[in-house]
């Protein structure tokens, strides 16, 4: 089921970094890096903030129209309603990776949202150990929760004013507010990797 998901993601990016699409490509980079800042292509995090902005730019970035990439997808391919349903209503928020589980699953915390979330079994490999706190996407087909590609670790040091901070925006119950805020973080975290001789917890203000 996790490959059926990412064919069509991939299927995405192949159909709409392209041809007639290759302008909103270009114009939609412009306005995520201008939000979360620019990395060099040498730096060791640069694949992850393209998966970053990979994951975005499907799911969340509006054209001129107001249209998003993922919904043009939809309509123009007529997926099913329960594969429709969950690439609609991908889960993109601030996780924690609490554990993994006496079956051997990934536990994750979704701090913004304050939820347990269990990774389907045999979930691939993450580049992240227990602790570890970062942005990322999570969608959940038929019963099973898998990580999507893009994820954006933070410095544990700064955990507890992340979860401080995520208390604030719940309550706002925006979810403006909530992208506003992840974006938040991955500038933060951009700014962080510019000046890492600076303490964190001196960057991670809001």
């Amino acid at each position: 089921m996790l490959e059926t998901v990412h064919e069509h993601l991939d299927t995405v990016l192949s159909l709409y970094t392209q041809g007639a699409h290759f302008d909103e490509l270009k114009a939609a980079k412009e306005k995520y890096f201008s939000i979360t800042g620019k990395l060099d292509e040498d730096k060791d995090e640069f694949e992850s903030r393209m998966n970053c902005f990979n994951d975005w730019y499907i799911f969340q970035y509006r054209d001129d129209n107001g249209s998003k990439v993922i919904e043009d997808y939809i309509r123009t391919n007529q997926l099913d309603v329960e594969l429709s349903q969950a690439l609609l209503n991908v889960n993109h928020s601030l996780f924690d990776f609490s554990k993994i589980n006496f079956r051997k699953q990934i536990v994750l915390h979704d701090i913004l949202h304050d939820e347990k979330i269990v990774l389907m079994k045999n979930h691939p490999t993450i580049s992240l150990m227990e602790g570890d706190v970062f942005t990322g996407r999570v969608i959940k087909f038929k019963g099973e929760h898998y990580l999507l590609r893009g994820i954006c670790t933070l410095p544990q040091g700064v955990k507890s004013i992340l979860k401080k901070q995520s208390k604030k925006v719940r309550k706002l119950n925006s979810f403006e507010e909530e992208l506003n805020f992840l974006l938040q973080l991955e500038c933060l975290k951009t700014k962080a990797m510019h000046y890492s001789h600076i303490d964190p917890t001196k960057i991670f203000i809001f």
